[in-house]
């Protein structure tokens, strides 16, 4: 063989190494592209939540505020001689337009519990129980007297 047939076959070799070489960057390339995109919606998903979990903890201590509210009603006007009713529903006026709205104000729900029923002691003189609302969120409140 003439170094010139020679010089054809390593160059011939050496195009057909590269093209696989390029194959297997390209290759390479999407499964780093994979796994950078599974990262980021794995991140994604973690940020999601937690966001979800922030939100719901604001919504719950507006809930506990309408409970609290209800109940400081309830011992202000316990000792009314008109007030009879065993549930009693209000609103805190989040916005100040003195409209209630269930998708912006917080509500309350305040009942009196018989004593000896539930979970008021039997020697209790009566038991109130508050439930505020906010947003899907309820928190209740109960105290005996």
């Amino acid at each position: 063989m003439t170094n010139q047939s020679l010089n054809f076959w390593a160059k011939t070799k050496n195009a057909y190494e590269l093209g696989r070489q390029r194959g297997i960057a390209i290759f390479l390339a999407v499964i780093m592209l994979t796994l950078v995109l599974s990262m980021a919606l794995g991140v994604n998903t973690l940020l999601l939540s937690q966001i979800k979990t922030m939100r719901d903890s604001g919504n719950s201590v507006i809930a506990f505020y309408g409970a609290e509210s209800g109940t400081e009603w309830a011992l202000l006007n316990v000792n009314d001689s008109n007030w009879q009713t065993t549930i009693y529903h209000n609103y805190l006026d989040l916005n100040g337009d003195h409209i209630e709205e269930s998708a912006i104000d917080a509500t309350y729900d305040v009942s009196t519990i018989a004593p000896g029923v539930g979970q008021c002691s039997a020697t209790a003189d009566y038991c109130l129980k508050s439930v505020g609302m906010y947003r899907g969120t309820r928190r209740v409140i109960q105290i005996q007297l």
